[in-house]
């Protein structure tokens, strides 16, 4: 249920059209699409399946748009995968250093494998597991581009056709909590971790300051 009646696109509009706009607006926005064929392009080569680019590549770009703001500029990019055979920093970097070959960003690549030892949680199964663990519920978002057909009731996925490329290749959006958790312009704190956590990034990432509009649920 969408509930927030400061929201029109979440008052009036159904998930799928939310999906719909969402979308348009990756298809329409080259930089973050660049980067998204990057990254298909690397961990195709490394023959690793379970990668997105998550977070604020996704976050931002909602809330930019449901403020009427201009895109923000992409000063972190949070690729992650899972590779539960390979969990050495080192590959991070050299994923990292990959990636920049093919167009130099702010990358931040992250085996989800291994974030678990830092996390002090039990060992996490795949991305989206991990994402499941993250202090915010609209940051446990994250989209990537695929090739081929995914059984969409094994992951928590949206798919949806980018028409633009040869051969077709597909976004598929990933929701750890729901995509209406993007829309309704909330802030919500992920109860698996401790509410003193996600008070703190509130404050340092200066999201209440950036987005007036958005509301705290500490729920």
């Amino acid at each position: 249920m969408l509930t927030d009646d400061k929201t029109p696109l979440s008052n009036n509009h159904s998930s799928q059209t939310q999906l719909a706009l969402l979308t348009t607006w990756f298809e329409q926005d080259e930089m973050r699409m660049q980067a998204l064929t990057a990254c298909s392009v690397v961990f195709n080569r490394l023959n690793i399946k379970d990668w997105a680019i998550a977070a604020g590549f996704v976050r931002n770009l909602v809330w930019d748009k449901l403020h009427g703001f201009a895109t923000s500029a992409l000063n972190d990019i949070d690729v992650i995968y899972f590779c539960a055979s390979d969990l050495s920093e080192h590959t991070e970097l050299f994923i990292q250093q990959l990636l920049n070959d093919i167009i130099t960003l702010n990358w931040s690549v992250k085996n989800q494998a291994r974030m678990h030892i830092r996390n002090g949680d039990a060992p996490y199964l795949c991305c989206l597991d991990a994402m499941e663990y993250w202090p915010e519920k609209q940051t446990a978002v994250a989209v990537k581009l695929i090739d081929s057909i995914v059984n969409e009731q094994h992951y928590s996925v949206q798919l949806t056709t980018v028409d633009a490329f040869h051969p077709p290749l597909k976004l598929m959006f990933i929701f750890a909590f729901g995509i209406e958790h993007l829309f309704n312009l909330t802030l919500s704190h992920n109860p698996r971790r401790l509410l003193t956590v996600f008070e703190q990034r509130v404050g340092q990432k200066q999201w209440l300051i950036r987005y007036p509009q958005l509301i705290i649920n500490r729920n």
